[in-house]
């Protein structure tokens, strides 16, 4: 951070993205959350606008800085495996069974973001397929696994933030 600091200082620094911050290190909190359930999910970032500490995967990872700006830097990691021939393949949580039910639980995760009137940006994981990781919306080979229509009507309406 010092080194980042002396050599920008107009440059935000995040000292361990999605991980355990350093108050007075890090100038942006950012988590790494791929809870599958739009509801809990939507529940943690509603406390976290109202200052509650966000707790994700391992517990000791208590985030509660609540003048930082708020990044979730991964999100999603929804399984969706197009080649259905990869024994080995995974993503986060149970695969949808239909592309209908991908659609709604990116849709409520995505939603949940841009209602949260404290996010600052999010990231989702993964764009691209990476080996036996099945949880990109392109396949490894650089082709789209659903409609980009529907991704950009989730991703183009005005956030909260923007208010």
């Amino acid at each position: 951070a010092e080194i980042t600091r002396a050599y920008d200082n107009t440059r935000l620094y995040i000292d361990a993205s999605g991980w355990k911050h350093v108050e007075g290190v890090t100038d942006i909190m950012d988590w790494h959350d791929y809870d599958q359930n739009p509801e809990t999910f939507r529940q943690r970032y509603i406390d976290a606008a109202n200052g509650t500490p966000v707790v994700t995967g391992d517990r000791s990872r208590r985030h509660a800085f609540p003048l930082f700006p708020r990044f979730i830097s991964e999100y999603g990691g929804i399984k969706w495996d197009v080649n259905s021939n990869l024994d080995n393949a995974w993503g986060y949580g149970d695969a949808p069974k239909t592309e209908e039910e991908f659609i709604e639980r990116y849709r409520g995760l995505t939603n949940t973001l841009l209602n949260c009137e404290k996010m600052l940006g999010f990231c989702y994981t993964q764009l691209y397929d990476v080996e036996q990781e099945q949880n990109g919306l392109y396949t490894y080979d650089r082709r789209p696994k659903f409609d980009a229509a529907w991704i950009r009507s989730v991703m183009s309406r005005k956030a909260a933030i923007e208010d």
